[in-house]
């Protein structure tokens, strides 16, 4: 393939060829450093709502978490009685927090499918979508004395609400051990019952009772479904293909495959010199890596962590992801602007903020103090305001060539086959052909704390192990309760010793 690079100038900007913009991305990872090397990965934390904190080595890195953070091994993850947090993993894996939960990211090495990671689960109720379980090292969930793996495509919920745990599995196997003295696998539409009182006995149940959060759970799957359906099949020619976050790109500007050069992706509303990759969004600090860049864009997370951002003359702004090797391998952040309109104004990234005594924190969380607060960024023109939106459907002209975008390619399938379960006694198909859940929602409706007619639900219990929330509120965000599930729905079978259940 013919790499030259097309660079001339119009009207005070400057255009560049791929060759150029792959030469950028290789300045974006420095020589690894010893601390750091090939084996730092990080996860994404994709969602936030209402109050959702970030913490590493008991030091609060964000009160509020800010979504597309990148999450990094000894992060941990708590939700407050109104917050909800998703994280996405680079093989696919998606984990998600409902209220008055939290986690530790106590693994993350490695990349993708050929990573290694391990989660620690603290309180909450928390669900997992687990897509690595046929790698080498499949990722690992740990909560008081238990592991849990998954092999192939699972999707299973764990609440420690009432403890010592329960552990449900919707499509898929898990292989659950506790200590030395229990082992159970179980298929999708099972459930089991840890005892608090003797580690070797448990009640298992060929059914899932349901959970007033589960229907938040689907939304959400519905959400990234929708993602999909827009999905052009240029990841599938880069690294981490799997990775949810490519599905942002494509479903919210176009990607153009540019003659002897190569992909070129650019937001609808990134036609005129008005736009700025760095227009919106914050600088977040990190004791390992100092200041980093968090984009305000809910689809700000690739584009941030490899490649290069280009302007060109006849087109506009278009990132290309070259090597798409993340900044964090080579351990340094660094900006990815290559050639931009002239009068631009290039980020700059803070100093390292002063030493100076800060206040500690309230709650559980001890030995660092209050976060550094994130540096918001916003100097992007108003909507209407010098900003052009790009027809999706347009031919433009990049670099001298006049393609058309990329249109979506077939959806793929992410679950195969149908798997049918008992959900609350009554059987029904559980997970079938996508990410969009089958199973009918439970009668007690799709808002998380509406209880089923005729029972009562009690409020989820505070999160004693996550720290406590002091800082003043932005805004009203509802409560929302949350009941918590009780063993199974149908038939229980109780086990004893340390040998396999099945």
């Amino acid at each position: 393939m013919n790499r030259r690079g097309l660079v001339r100038r119009s009207s005070g900007a400057w255009v560049l060829g791929m060759a150029a913009l792959v030469v950028g991305a290789v300045v974006l990872v420095p020589a690894l450093r010893a601390d750091d090397g090939a084996q730092t990965r990080a996860v994404r934390l994709s969602s936030v709502e209402g109050q959702v904190r970030i913490a590493q080595g008991g030091q609060v890195l964000a009160d509020p978490a800010l979504q597309n953070t990148p999450l990094f091994e000894g992060t941990q993850v708590s939700t407050a009685e109104d917050g909800r947090a998703e994280l996405q993993f680079d093989d696919g894996s998606v984990v998600r927090l409902s209220p008055n939960s939290s986690l530790a990211l106590t693994v993350l090495r490695g990349r993708g499918e050929s990573g290694d990671a391990e989660i620690a689960l603290t309180s909450g109720l928390i669900y997992f979508e687990l897509r690595g379980g046929d790698a080498a090292k499949p990722i690992r969930i740990r909560f008081d004395d238990c592991l849990v793996t998954a092999g192939g495509v699972t999707v299973l919920r764990i609440n420690l609400d009432n403890t010592p745990g329960e552990l449900a599995v919707f499509s898929g196997n898990a292989h659950l051990e506790r200590g030395s003295t229990m082992a159970v696998d179980l298929h999708g539409g099972e459930s089991v019952s840890l005892n608090g009182h003797d580690p070797s006995q448990y009640n298992l149940a060929e059914s899932i009772e349901p959970d007033s959060w589960d229907a938040w759970n689907s939304d959400r799957d519905q959400t990234l479904m929708s993602a999909e359906t827009a999905r052009t099949g240029v990841a599938n020619n880069l690294p981490d293909k799997n990775n949810p976050a490519w599905n942002d790109l494509d479903a919210n500007g176009n990607w153009y495959n540019v003659p002897d050069q190569g992909y070129v992706w650019s937001p609808n509303e990134a036609a005129s010199p008005g736009w700025d990759p760095y227009g919106n969004g914050y600088w977040m600090w990190t004791p390992r890596f100092g200041y980093i860049w968090v984009s305000g864009d809910s689809w700000g997370y690739m584009p941030y962590q490899c490649g290069a951002w280009n302007y060109f003359s006849d087109f506009g702004w278009g990132w290309a992801p070259g090597g798409c090797s993340p900044w964090w391998g080579g351990g340094i952040w660094i900006s990815n602007v290559g050639f931009a309109p002239g009068g631009y104004r290039p980020p700059i990234r803070p100093p390292r903020p002063p030493l100076s005594p800060r206040p500690r924190p309230v709650g559980p969380i001890r030995g660092g103090g209050a976060p550094h607060p994130p540096i918001i960024v916003n100097r992007r023109p108003l909507s209407g305001a010098g900003l052009t939106a790009r027809n999706r459907t347009d031919n433009v002209t990049i670099g001298g060539h006049m393609v058309q975008p990329l249109r979506p390619v077939m959806q793929r399938p992410l679950y195969d086959g149908s798997i049918s379960g008992n959900i609350g006694g009554h059987s029904q198909p559980v997970y079938s052909g996508s990410r969009t859940p089958v199973v009918q929602r439970p009668a007690f409706g799709s808002v998380p704390g509406v209880s089923r007619p005729g029972s009562a639900v009690p409020a989820r219990p505070s999160n004693q192990h996550a720290p406590a929330y002091s800082r003043p509120s932005s805004g009203s965000h509802p409560a929302a309760s949350h009941p918590s599930s009780s063993g199974g729905g149908g038939s229980h079978a109780a086990s004893s010793g340390g040998g396999s259940h099945r």
